[in-house]
C-alpha cells in the first residue's frame, strides 16, 4: 500500500467487483507484492490510464539533486499525460485535480518529459506520478485537434539520473567566462592596434592654409561629415543702417538675405584674391584680370567667411563686405541637427531598453512565482533535460551564456570610440578643401553597440522563463540592431542618413503591431493584407532607388512618390529599358536581386504561415545581409582595396555564423508551441555536462555579430587618405 498505517504487520485486502451481466462471469484474481521503489540508474516501464495512475518512489541516498525522465513507448506518444513529483508523504495526489490543486511539481507531456528534484524540496523522498488525461487539450492547446483515441493507456519508461548542480559545475562557468573575456579582449586589442596602424596620421601638404584657418574648427573635424567642394566665388555688399541680424542658410545659398538686404556678385570667370585690402577704399583683385569695385562712401570693415557660414551681426561686428573663396568645403552630412539626431537615437535606445526591461522583469517574476511556489512547470519552456539551477534561476546556463552579448557590446563601443579618435586625428591634418574618407555615423555605430549589450540583457530575462510571451522581448532589440546597421552602412557614402533611422524604426513598429492581428483574423486575410503592404513598401523603395538613388520609409516621401506616379513610371521605364541601363548595370542588378529575394520572402510567408515575429526578424536580417553583399560587391567593382582587419573580421564572422546557425537549427525547445510539444524536443546537455546547442548559439552568435560589425566599421579604412570628392557613391 502507498500509505500503510504505522507499524502495521498484517494487511487485509478487500475487493469488490460489480457487473451488469445477466450471466455468471469467471475470473482469476492474482495478488503479488511488487516494490514500487525506483532506484538510481534503473529504467522501469509503467502503464497507466486516467483511472489507474502509476506511482513510483525514489529514496535519497547521497544525491542532492536528481533528474527524472519519462519517455513514451508503444505508440502512446499522442496521449497527453502529467508527470508529477511529490514529497514522499501521504496522501498521494494521484489524479489530475489533486495534482493541479497544489503540493506537487508537475508538467504535461506527450512523448517525453523531464523534471529536476532537489533534496531541499523533497526531504522525505520523491513520489513520481504518471497520470494520463482524459483528452489531449492541455497538450495541444487547441480544441479542434482532439484525438479520438479508443484507448487512453499510456506506456512510459521512467528513469532517474544524478543531476549536476552549480556546486559541482561552477568551474565550467568560470572557465567559459574567462575564455570569452580573453577572446573578446584579445580581438579588441588587436582591432585597435590595426585601426591605429590603418588610420595613422600622415604629414600632408595642405594646399590652402588660409582656407583651413578660415573655416576654423569646422574644417578640421572630418568626422563631422562628408565634404562637397564648390567651384565658385562671390561677394556680398550689405547696405548700412541696421545693426544685428543673421544670414540664414537659405539666404546664403540664394544670395538674398531675409534679415537685411544685400547684393551678391558671382564671379564665375575668375576667383577672388586672398588679399583683400583693409584700406578705407578696398579693391578686389581677380586672377584673369583686374576689376575694380567702386569704393563705398565711407570706411568699410571687411570679413572673410565660407559660403555656408552663419554671421551674427552686432554693433561690434558689422561688416559691409563679405567674401568667400573659390574652392570651399561644404559639409553635407554632419550638421548640428544630424549630430543631435544621432545622440538622440542613442539616448532613445537606452530609454527604450529601460522601459522594456522593467515590465519584462515583473512579468518574468510572476511566471517564476507560479513555477517555484506552485509547481506549474508549464509556465516556462525549459530544456528540462539540461538544467543547472542557481538561486531562483532554474536554467542558469541559458542566462549565463548571454555574457557573450554583454562583453561584445561593451568591446564594440570601445572600438567605435577608438576608431573615432584616430579618424579625427588623421583628418585634422587636412584642410577643409581636401577632406578625405567616407562619412561615418559614429552615433549609429554606438547605438549598435548599445543594442548588442541590451540584447544580452533582454535575452537573459527571456531565458529566465522562456515562453510564447516573453520571446517578444527577446527579439525586440534584434530589430533595432539590424536597422541601425543597415542605415550605418548606407550612410558611408550617402551623407546625412540619420533621418532614415526613425521612419524605419516606426515602420518596423507598425508592422509588429499589425502582427498582433494574426491571432484574431484568418491566415488568408492576414497574409493578404501583410503581403500587399510588403509589396507597396518594396515597389515604392524600388522607385526611390531608381529615380533618386535613395530609399526611405518616411510616409511623406512614399506619398510623394505615388502622387507623381506618371513621371516616376516614365523614369523607371527609361532606367530599365532605356539606353542608360548599361551605364549603371550594378544599380539595376542590385534592385532586381532585391525584388526577387523579397518576393520569395513574401511567397514563403503566404505558403508556410511562419511565426510572424520571427518572420519580421528574418526580413530585417536578410535585407541587412543583401545590402552588405551589395556594398562589398560594389566596392570590389570600383577596385577599392580592403584592409586586413575587415577581411579578418568578416572571415571570422562568416565561420562563426555557419557554426552558430548550425547550432541554432538543432532546437531543444520551441517557445511558440505548447509546453508539451516543446518538451518533445528536449535533449541532454552536449557540452561539458551543462550546455546545450542553444547555449552554443548564444556564444557563437554574439562573437559572429561582434566581428561582423567590426568588419563593417573598418570596411572603408582603405579610403582614409582618399579625397572625399573622389570616392564613388553606390
Amino acid at each position: 500500500m502507498l500509505c500503510p498505517p504505522t507499524n502495521l504487520q498484517n494487511e487485509t485486502l478487500e475487493f469488490y467487483l460489480t457487473t451488469e451481466s445477466t450471466e455468471n462471469i469467471s475470473f482469476i484474481l492474482g495478488v503479488s507484492n511488487q516494490s514500487y521503489v525506483l532506484s538510481m540508474g534503473d529504467n522501469v516501464t509503467v502503464k497507466a490510464t486516467p483511472v489507474s495512475p502509476w506511482v513510483k518512489l525514489f529514496k535519497w541516498d547521497k544525491e542532492d539533486s536528481i533528474l527524472v525522465t519519462a519517455d513514451s513507448r508503444d505508440n502512446s506518444d499522442t496521449v497527453c499525460s502529467i508527470l508529477a513529483l511529490q514529497n514522499a508523504k501521504c496522501p498521494v495526489y494521484a489524479d489530475e485535480a489533486e495534482v493541479r490543486a497544489g503540493g506537487t511539481q508537475f508538467q504535461t507531456f506527450t512523448s517525453r518529459a523531464g523534471m529536476v528534484a532537489r533534496r531541499e524540496n523533497f526531504p522525505d523522498g520523491v513520489h513520481i506520478i504518471v497520470v494520463p488525461l482524459p483528452d489531449d487539450d492541455p497538450c495541444t492547446l487547441a480544441f479542434s485537434e482532439r484525438a479520438n483515441h479508443t484507448s487512453r493507456q499510456k506506456s512510459v519508461i521512467l528513469q532517474v539520473y544524478n543531476h549536476a548542480t552549480i556546486a559541482s559545475t561552477w568551474y565550467v562557468f568560470l572557465l567559459t567566462a574567462g575564455a570569452m573575456a580573453t577572446v573578446i579582449s584579445s580581438f579588441t586589442a588587436l582591432s585597435i592596434r590595426m585601426i591605429r596602424r590603418n588610420l595613422t596620421s600622415e604629414t600632408v601638404a595642405v594646399e590652402d592654409e588660409d582656407e583651413r584657418s578660415l573655416l576654423g574648427e569646422s574644417g578640421h573635424s572630418g568626422t563631422h561629415g562628408r565634404i562637397r567642394v564648390e567651384e565658385m566665388a562671390g561677394v556680398s555688399v550689405l547696405s548700412g543702417g541696421e545693426v544685428g541680424g543673421t544670414m540664414s542658410e537659405g539666404s546664403r545659398r540664394e544670395g538674398v538675405s531675409q534679415e537685411r538686404p544685400f547684393v551678391s556678385a558671382s564671379l564665375s570667370d575668375g576667383h577672388l584674391s586672398r588679399n583683400v585690402s583693409n584700406e578705407p577704399y578696398g579693391r578686389l583683385q581677380i586672377d584673369n584680370g583686374s576689376r575694380d569695385l567702386q569704393p563705398l562712401p565711407y570706411a568699410v570693415p571687411s570679413t572673410y567667411a565660407p559660403h555656408h557660414a552663419v554671421l551674427n551681426f552686432s554693433a561690434s561686428f558689422n561688416p559691409r563686405l563679405v567674401c568667400w573663396w573659390k574652392r570651399l568645403a561644404v559639409y553635407e552630412l554632419r550638421t548640428a541637427d544630424a549630430q543631435v539626431a544621432e545622440i538622440g537615437f542613442q539616448n532613445n535606445v537606452l530609454i527604450m531598453a529601460v522601459f522594456t526591461a522593467l515590465p519584462t522583469t515583473e512579468l518574468v517574476r510572476s511566471y517564476l512565482k507560479l513555477l517555484l511556489y506552485h509547481g506549474q512547470e508549464d509556465q516556462c519552456f525549459f530544456n528540462s533535460r539540461c538544467l543547472t539551477a542557481f538561486g531562483t534561476l532554474p536554467d542558469f546556463a541559458r542566462v549565463f551564456t548571454n555574457i557573450g552579448y554583454l562583453l561584445c557590446g561593451a568591446a564594440f563601443i570601445i572600438i567605435v570610440k577608438e576608431h573615432k579618435k584616430f579618424t579625427e586625428n588623421i583628418l585634422r591634418q587636412y584642410g577643409a578643401n581636401n577632406s578625405v574618407g567616407v562619412s561615418r555615423h559614429y552615433g549609429l555605430f554606438m547605438s549598435v553597440g548599445y543594442g548588442l549589450f541590451i540584447q544580452g540583457v533582454m535575452s537573459s530575462l527571456y531565458h529566465t522563463c522562456p515562453n510564447s510571451v516573453t520571446i517578444r522581448f527577446d527579439m525586440m532589440f534584434m530589430y533595432v540592431v539590424a536597422v541601425a546597421a543597415v542605415v550605418s552602412m548606407w550612410g558611408f557614402r550617402h551623407g546625412d542618413v540619420t533621418h532614415h533611422v526613425y521612419p524605419t524604426m516606426v515602420m518596423v513598429g507598425m508592422i509588429l503591431l499589425m502582427a498582433e492581428a494574426r491571432e484574431w483574423v484568418s491566415q488568408a486575410a492576414f497574409w493578404t493584407v501583410l503581403s500587399l503592404c510588403y509589396v507597396f513598401l518594396m515597389v515604392t523603395n524600388t522607385i526611390l532607388l531608381t529615380k533618386y538613388g535613395v530609399w526611405s520609409f518616411s510616409p511623406y516621401k512614399m506619398l510623394m512618390v505615388w502622387k507623381g506616379w506618371r513621371p516616376v513610371a516614365e523614369k523607371l521605364r527609361n532606367e530599365l529599358w532605356g539606353s542608360a541601363t548599361t551605364a549603371k548595370p550594378l544599380q539595376i542588378v542590385r534592385i532586381v536581386i532585391g525584388l526577387v529575394v523579397n518576393s520569395a520572402i513574401i511567397l514563403f510567408g503566404c505558403l508556410a504561415d511562419p511565426n510572424i515575429y520571427s518572420y519580421i526578424l528574418m526580413v530585417c536580417l536578410i535585407n541587412m545581409g543583401l545590402y552588405f553583399l551589395n556594398y562589398v560587391i560594389a566596392k570590389i567593382c570600383e577596385r577599392e582595396s580592403v584592409r586586413a582587419l575587415p577581411s579578418i573580421a568578416l572571415g571570422i564572422s562568416l565561420i562563426l555564423w555557419i557554426l552558430a546557425l548550425a547550432a541554432f537549427f538543432f532546437h531543444s525547445t520551441d517557445s511558440e508551441a505548447s509546453p508539451s510539444m516543446s518538451r518533445a524536443k528536449n535533449s541532454p546537455c552536449e557540452f561539458f555536462g551543462v550546455f546545450d546547442t542553444h547555449d552554443a548559439w548564444h556564444l557563437m552568435s554574439a562573437l559572429a555579430l561582434f566581428t561582423f560589425f567590426v568588419g563593417i566599421l573598418t570596411l572603408d579604412d582603405d579610403l582614409c587618405h582618399t579625397r572625399s570628392d573622389k570616392i564613388h557613391v553606390f
